[in-house]
């Protein structure tokens, strides 16, 4: 890494193409130097093949990043052979699933990408869901978690934890124990720790679609923001309802689309 450096953290696209594309051109243009993606490539979305064509199309043209998420340990296994019982998946999950896998069927996605469980850059420290084991796909939103969160990123030595897996985008900063919400960071803010959710780029929860950028000189983090993405779903929903899944299923993947 240089001096200065600029890195655009993604996560949660799930089979979304169309918000992908939206995010990658908006990340071209702003000059990074790397992309971090944290995960969760696939399911809900009916764009797998597509999604998994961008990132091969990105990554040959720009230093990218792609740390393992719970989903993308699903198709590992699944594709390896295991058993879906295994993992006690909701039906809308199951169904979902089911579909991408026939529709990756000439892909092994354990094999197209280069996968990491986590990731370092100086002080700030990557990976999913959370700073914990891999495999622990805890959220980290109650005060109780953030706290534990704090405590295994001061034991790991580094100042802030950049996660996904939520959907929801999130700042909250640590100051001598007591946990304070932030609409962002600079350097200049006065806190000891910080937690920086991405959000999600292809499936909306909480304040919608985007992803992170962050500023890093040496190793350290100097400034974090969260860049909201705009996209129309028409095209999303049409695809969903194409597929042919349960009523419960198409109904639940496209109330997450209609905000």
């Amino acid at each position: 890494m240089e001096n200065k450096s600029k890195v655009a953290v993604i996560s949660d696209i799930h089979a979304n193409a169309d918000a992908l594309t939206v995010a990658f051109n908006e990340i071209q243009n702003a000059g990074v130097d790397m992309s971090i993606v944290l995960g969760d490539v696939l399911t809900y979305g009916c764009q797998p093949v597509e999604v998994i064509n961008i990132l091969n199309r990105y990554k040959k043209e720009s230093t990218v990043i792609f740390i393992k998420g719970n989903h993308d340990q699903f198709y590992f296994d699944l594709q390896s052979g295991a058993d879906h019982a295994s993992y006690n998946l909701p039906k809308f999950v199951k169904e979902s699933v089911d579909w991408t896998i026939k529709e990756i069927d000439s892909l092994k996605l354990k094999e197209v990408f280069t996968w990491q469980d986590d990731y370092y850059i100086g002080d700030v420290y990557f990976s999913h869901a959370n700073p914990f084991k891999y495999g622990d796909w805890s959220y980290i939103e109650d005060v109780k978690n953030l706290q534990k969160s704090f405590q295994t990123l001061s034991v790991k030595k580094v100042f802030s934890g950049v996660f996904g897996h939520s959907h929801r985008q999130l700042f909250v900063g640590n100051k001598d124990g007591k946990i304070h919400e932030l609409n962002g960071y600079r350097q200049t803010d006065n806190i000891d720790q910080l937690i920086v959710n991405t959000g999600s780029i292809g499936q909306p929860r909480g304040r919608g679609l985007g992803y992170i950028i962050l500023e890093i000189e040496g190793d350290r983090l100097t400034k974090a923001s969260f860049k909201q993405i705009k996209i129309n779903f028409n095209n999303s929903i049409s695809l969903i309802k194409k597929v042919g899944f349960s009523c419960e299923t198409e109904a639940k993947l496209i109330e997450y689309l209609q905000v």
